[in-house]
């Protein structure tokens, strides 16, 4: 797992917020095997490609947001390196729906999902640590 913030993965271009040359991941990372059933941890709705704040090339090809709603009000959830998306633009997602299976379209490490809480339609300056959103804790 890679965690948000600063890394010293090797793929990461050295940036000024980190010590030491590290890189700067703007999400988390989850080593899954490929295949692996995602599920929707919120309701939400899966945002068009077409709006702003779409995801590069760098997440994969099939890269998809979904705006939820947080404690703070609305964050789109954009999730990278899909092998296979289950749902489509306009979808209307339910707590538990499968949506995605794990891939590592666009990643350079093998498969695993990333998962980014964005502003709604913002791009990746807005990107804000997911751990929350996610009710990720570690052990």
């Amino acid at each position: 797992m890679i965690d948000y913030g600063c890394t010293d993965a090797p793929y990461y271009s050295p940036d000024s917020r980190c010590d030491d040359g590290e890189g700067f991941h703007h999400g988390i990372d989850i080593a899954l095997p490929c295949g692996t059933l995602l599920r929707a941890g919120a309701a939400g709705r899966v945002i068009g490609p077409d709006r702003p704040g779409r995801p590069g090339a760098a997440y994969g090809a099939k890269a998809f947001r979904i705006r939820v709603e947080t404690a703070d009000g609305p964050a789109d959830v954009l999730i990278g390196h899909a092998r296979k998306v289950l749902v489509r633009p306009g979808d209307r997602v339910r707590t538990g729906q499968p949506i995605a299976e794990t891939g590592d379209l666009g990643a350079p490490d093998g498969c695993h999902l990333h998962f980014e809480q964005r502003a709604v339609d913002g791009g990746l300056g807005t990107a804000t640590d997911p751990s929350d959103l996610l009710a990720l804790r570690r052990p």
